[in-house]
């Protein structure tokens, strides 16, 4: 009987049948973890994803209007630069991409020391550093402070979302 029961006692059987149980517990606990941690990351980079493509968007609209659409704007006989300064204003949605949906939208005003509010624009639009509607060409522009002066003007993009905006400023030479 004695040596029945050191047999029981020093018998390991069972014993790997314990640890498997432990170790596949352990391995688990690992897994959900992970799983947590990568859905997490998947939301982050989605976000920075959508944070990313808005803020494209508005600076391709900015681009845009800048560099192609400067002919409707600031086209010589456009009335928005013959408008008297407290309404002198141009909003526009862009379609940059060609895909028929708007991509962002673009206000542009005239940057003056009035600081005057001009109706139909945004907050942003019209929060802009007060400084002279004209001055003299920057120099090395090639103008001559003699002949020509600038007009400054202030141009908002925001994204379709209205998340992210971007401002920038712009001028436009004329003769004296």
């Amino acid at each position: 009987m004695i040596t029945a029961v050191k047999e029981t006692i020093n018998s390991e059987s069972g014993f790997v049948l314990i640890l498997a149980l432990l170790m596949m517990s352990v391995i688990t606990v690992i897994g959900v973890a992970a799983t947590r941690t990568s859905e997490t990351e998947t939301q982050i980079a989605s976000n920075e994803r959508q944070i990313a493509n808005e803020f494209c968007s508005a600076e391709g609209a900015l681009i845009d209007v800048l560099e192609r659409a400067i002919s409707t704007w600031a086209a010589p006989t456009s009335t928005f630069l013959t408008d008297g300064e407290t309404v002198a204003s141009y909003t526009s949605p862009v379609d940059f991409d060609g895909d028929g949906t708007n991509d962002a939208t673009v206000e542009i005003r005239y940057i003056g020391d009035l600081g005057a509010t001009i109706g139909g624009l945004s907050t942003a639009a019209n929060d802009l550093p007060v400084q002279s509607h004209t001055g003299p060409p920057p120099a090395g522009s090639g103008y001559s402070m003699k002949h020509f002066e600038i007009r400054r003007y202030g141009v908002t993009t925001t994204s379709i979302t209205g998340n992210t905006q971007i401002q920038t400023g712009a001028y436009k030479v004329f003769n004296k």
